[in-house]
């Protein structure tokens, strides 16, 4: 060979000198090497494995025979792919002659002849190893062509059987060992052997047992096996498996080995070998080749190498796979009897290896073994055998590998099969075979298409077939399924009628047991639509998309002979798919009577319930009967609804006709169902009010509401409503904004619900006018008499007065009280009853009744308290309960003090002099405000108190100070009354011109005056 090829076997030797090729020192080193042997690959991977520990039982009775030691031989694969063979051999004595060495000799194959140990492993196993090194040290050794061999000794035997028989090897104690030396490759476990041989014999022995071992490995395990003959004691070392080691030195309970393999021959015990009870037929291969004379498993080595090229290292080493390979090995060598007792198995194990892309070329004998099976099997169908699910699936998964001749075979093998199944009663494996062609589609393609090319094979598998799978369906969407699975495979097959018709009866009878018509039809359109979109993109045939068409149609009619108008819900209405696209006239064939009042009852409900602001013309060419039918249903629903608003949907169901005289709705029961939905909520029927009014359902003009609705609006305000027109927010918002149709009705409502007295008022607004004007001029006129007399002389009585906030004087002089508070006039407490005033209060204006709020006079004896009296709320506790009002205006009168004489102050008490204060109302106008004065004194002060003169009693009164407090809007107060304002709790005292049971508040009268007009009724309030 070359040497510049990098194929030459290089050597190293190593012992114990003067100095060596790294050291100058003597002592252990490489004393010699081959020149292009890499120093670091010498001092890593060479120098641990040279190395020799002396057999205990020799040096324990100082043995000097070199003979007698055994030799270590090893023989290891590196990462890079090097092999090494190497052996370490005892010396008795080194170059000193005085102490004991060993000698190593190795030499390293290069990657690129690593292979040759596949079948060259027997000469390197025995190969010549030189004893010592003869040349200086440090020199260089030669590289070689090969390895040189021993000469074996001719008195050990080298046949297998003997080998394994001479050292005690049973032939399950070998597969054992075999095994365990595949799986230690493969894994991590290491193996240790002791053998029953003399200490001497041990590495010979070894060398042979090695040599079995290799002989009964699949190529890949030759490969890889590291070992080495001899070792004192069981170690691990990198890339070696096997172990061959001292007697005793594998000692029980050693935690350091427990975990690997142990065959302790010579003690008799073996620790991790039960490798279970199922068979393991590479090893049964093994051995039954080793020990027939002149058995060789090279065959096989290269039948499983060859199937094996190209896959992973894990696989190449799985003795699972081996154990396959074997099966096939003895089947393809007349052992049937493997496959008759499995045969999936078989043929799946086949298949595994002929499916990869271009296996079926490259992986002959595993073809050929497949296809003879087969034929065996079509062999068994000719002679009416019933064919086995399993061995069908594997004929089908044949059937999709590209590249073979075997297809119109394996239909012809699934048709007789098949027919076998019928006429002999299996249908569960005819059953079966429909589920595996079904399943891949060229070959469904072509096992129906030759099916049906026949008569007889169509009547005998495609019908019945056709039949048990709408049979087996569990719905409609199974059916549809069937439908598009032939649009895709046999499209011809939809193309015929009785096909069609099959379709229909069983998509009819799925319908019939549906729980949810509605929704199953429903399941059907978009299963349809679904087809329809995906026939664009080519997804389809438009075989199949006519038949699921053909298919929607027989659902939507049954569907309609199904529903009942009074179960039907609004959801299952609005789901039908054929409302929104056909009309009664498209059905074809035509739909009877009863069918067509149906579907124009459901399509009219459809628009009214599916489109946004229905209106009657959805009722347009209905016969009576067809839109009883479609407003019982909506009113169903309506009745049913949590809500009727929007208000849209609700007058249909009372239509009845534009010429119906009156309006064209049943307004009472319309306005019955909306009280009734409503409840206590009232502000729904305001809002349909509100949207009634612009509709022309509810008013024939902008001006005019029809004459029925009206009637139904004024029986519900009258029945049901009587306080509305007290509500102020109704007022607000719905009175004051509604349409001048719907104002006129407000109005006619309120004078209905007004009492007598207002009504009156309403019915003689002119007359009273006079009358009060009259009597307005004779009241002034008195005034101004009373007023002349008065000051005429002391002994003329003055005008009845309010009492003071102070006591009564009774014969002495009156002592004030420190803090008093009452009403007092201003628009809240009424004076006389004039003509026209509401019973609240006197007849005043009442344009100041509604803009002045309830005032309160605080009286107090000390002028700081009155300065420091500025109250921002007022409390006031009734027999109601307590309520909180906020301050709208104060008026302080703390540094005057309340004198009497004849000119009054303008908030001071109002004496019996002639000139009042000027804030009293004098007026007794028609329309006076609940809340209004009538004051018929001669100038007395609405606001003032009507104390007695001091002067009149002879007593000078107590100086008193005052403090006005107006309370906001809607402040409601009475006599008797407690007040806290600030620090003070106090009672509430009447105002003294008041009526005795007059109450004061700011708010208009809860109980307005009857008008004949909307002015009137403005002015009112």
């Amino acid at each position: 060979m070359n040497r510049l090829s990098g194929s030459m076997i290089t050597q190293q030797m190593y012992t114990r000198e003067r100095r060596g090729v790294y050291r100058s020192t003597e002592g252990f080193d490489t004393v010699a090497k081959s020149e292009s042997l890499d120093n670091n690959f010498v001092k890593k991977i060479l120098h641990p494995f040279c190395l020799y520990d002396a057999p205990a039982e020799l040096t324990a009775r100082g043995e000097k025979d070199e003979e007698l030691y055994p030799a270590a031989l090893h023989l290891f694969h590196t990462e890079s792919n090097e092999t090494v063979i190497g052996e370490s051999r005892y010396l008795a004595a080194d170059f000193t002659g005085q102490r004991s060495a060993f000698f190593a000799h190795n030499f390293v194959v290069p990657p690129i002849r690593s292979e040759e140990i596949v079948e060259g492993y027997g000469s390197w196993l025995h190969a010549g190893f030189a004893r010592s090194y003869e040349g200086e040290p440090g020199g260089t050794l030669p590289e070689l062509e090969s390895i040189p061999v021993a000469t074996r000794e001719l008195d050990v035997p080298s046949d297998p059987r003997s080998v394994l028989s001479g050292l005690g090897f049973t032939e399950e104690l070998f597969k054992a060992l075999l095994q365990a030396v595949m799986l230690s490759v493969a894994g991590k476990k290491k193996i240790y052997v002791t053998l029953d041989v003399p200490i001497s014999e041990l590495s010979q022995r070894a060398v042979r047992l090695t040599e079995v071992l290799f002989a009964a490995l699949p190529y890949d395990f030759r490969r890889r096996l590291g070992v080495i003959t001899y070792a004192k004691e069981p170690q691990s070392r990198k890339y070696i498996h096997l172990t061959f080691v001292e007697k005793g030195s594998l000692r029980p309970g050693d935690r350091n080995i427990e975990k690997d393999y142990i065959f302790d021959l010579a003690g008799a015990r073996f620790l991790n070998t039960d490798f279970g009870e199922s068979r393991q037929i590479y090893a049964d291969l093994a051995w039954k080749t080793l020990v027939e004379k002149g058995g060789s498993l090279r065959d096989f080595a290269k039948f499983a190498d060859s199937l094996l090229l190209g896959e992973s290292t894990e696989r190449k080493l799985s003795l699972a796979l081996y154990n396959e390979l074997a099966v096939f090995y003895e089947i393809e060598q007349g052992n049937e009897a493997l496959y008759t007792d499995n045969k999936n198995a078989i043929l799946s194990g086949l298949l595994s290896y002929l499916k990869p892309e271009g296996k079926l070329d490259s992986r002959v004998r595993l073809n050929d073994m497949f296809l003879e099976r087969f034929d065996r099997e079509y062999d068994l169908i000719r002679k009416k055998g019933i064919p086995s699910v399993e061995i069908l699936e594997q004929f089908k998964a044949y059937y999709a590998l590209p590249g073979h001749n075997y297809r119109v075979k394996i239909i012809d093998y699934f048709i007789n099969g098949m027919l076998n199944c019928q006429s002999g009663g299996r249908e569960d494996v005819l059953a079966a075979a429909y589920g595996i062609i079904e399943s891949d589609a060229e070959l469904s393609e072509a096992f129906f298409k030759k099916v049906l090319s026949q008569s007889l094979f169509r009547r005998a598998l495609f019908e019945p077939y056709l039949e048990s799978r709408l049979a087996a369906a569990a719905g409609t969407a199974d059916i549809l399924r069937l439908v598009g699975h032939f649009g895709r495979s046999l499209p011809e097959v939809l193309q015929q009628a009785a096909v069609r018709d099959t379709f229909k009866e069983y998509l009819l009878e799925k319908l019939q047991r549906e729980l949810e018509p509605v929704a199953a039809v429903t399941a059907v359109h978009e299963a349809v639509q679904q087809a329809e979109k995906q026939r664009r993109r080519g997804g389809v045939y438009p075989e199949a998309l006519s038949v699921m068409e053909e298919l929607g149609t027989v659902a939507d009619r049954f569907l309609l002979n199904r529903i009942s108008l009074d179960e039907l819900t609004m959801e299952q209405l609005l789901e039908i798919s054929f409302l929104r696209y056909r009309d009664t006239a498209d059905w074809q064939p035509p739909l009877d009577a009863i069918a067509k009042r149906k579907a124009n009852a459901l399509r009219a409900a459809y628009r009214w319930f599916g489109e946004e602001s229905p209106d009657e013309e959805i009722f347009a060419g209905l016969t009576p009967r067809e839109l009883d039918d479609v407003q019982l249903l909506g009113a169903r629903w309506l009745k049913e609804a949590r809500s009727l608003e929007p208000f849209d949907r609700l007058p249909l169901a009372f239509y009845h006709s534009s010429e119906r005289e009156g309006g064209p709705l049943d307004y009472d029961a319309l306005l019955d169902l909306v009280v009734r939905k409503a409840g206590n909520d009232k502000e729904t029927v305001y809002r349909f009010l509100d949207w009634s009014q612009h509709s022309w359902l509810f008013a024939s003009s902008g001006k005019k509401l029809w004459p029925n609705y009206k009637r139904a609006v004024l029986r519900y305000f009258l029945k049901s409503d009587r306080e509305a027109f007290k509500n102020r927010e109704f007022r607000k918002t719905h009175l004051d904004t509604a349409t001048p149709a719907m104002q006129t009705v407000y109005n006619e409502a309120r004078a209905q619900l007004a009492s007598p007295l207002a009504r009156w008022v309403s019915r003689s607004r002119f007359q009273i006018l006079i009358s009060g004007s009259i009597l307005g001029i004779i009241l002034i006129a008195a005034v101004i008499l009373l007023s002349q007399l008065g000051g005429r002389g002391k002994d003329t009585a003055a005008p009845v007065a309010s009492p003071s906030p102070l006591p009564a004087v009774t014969g002495q002089a009156a002592v004030a009280a420190p803090v008093s508070v009452r009403l007092i006039g201003g628009g809240n407490n009424g004076g006389d009853t004039g003509t026209g005033g509401n019973a609240e209060g006197g007849a005043g204006s009442g344009e100041a009744g509604k803009k002045n709020g309830v005032k309160l006079l605080f009286s107090f004896t000390d002028a700081a308290e009155c300065s420091a009296f500025k109250p921002e709320r007022i409390g006031v506790e009734s027999a109601s309960g307590v309520t909180d009002y906020e301050v709208k205006a104060t008026v302080s009168s703390c540094q005057v003090a309340a004198g009497a004489g004849v000119e009054g102050d303008a908030k001071g008490e109002a004496g019996a002099g002639a000139d009042g204060g000027a804030k009293a109302e004098a007026g007794a106008g028609v329309d006076g405000d609940a809340k209004g004065e009538a004051g018929a004194g001669v100038d007395g002060d609405a606001d003032s108190g009507a104390a007695a003169s001091p002067a009149a009693a002879g007593t000078p009164p107590s100086r008193v100070y005052e403090v006005t407090v107006e309370l906001s809007a809607g402040a409601k107060l009475a006599a008797g009354d407690m007040i806290t304002a600030g620090r003070y709790s106090l009672k509430l005292a009447a105002d003294p011109g008041s009526a005795p049971e007059a109450t004061a508040t700011a708010a208009p009268s809860a109980e307005p005056s009857a008008s004949a007009s909307p002015e009137a009724d403005t002015d009112a309030e």
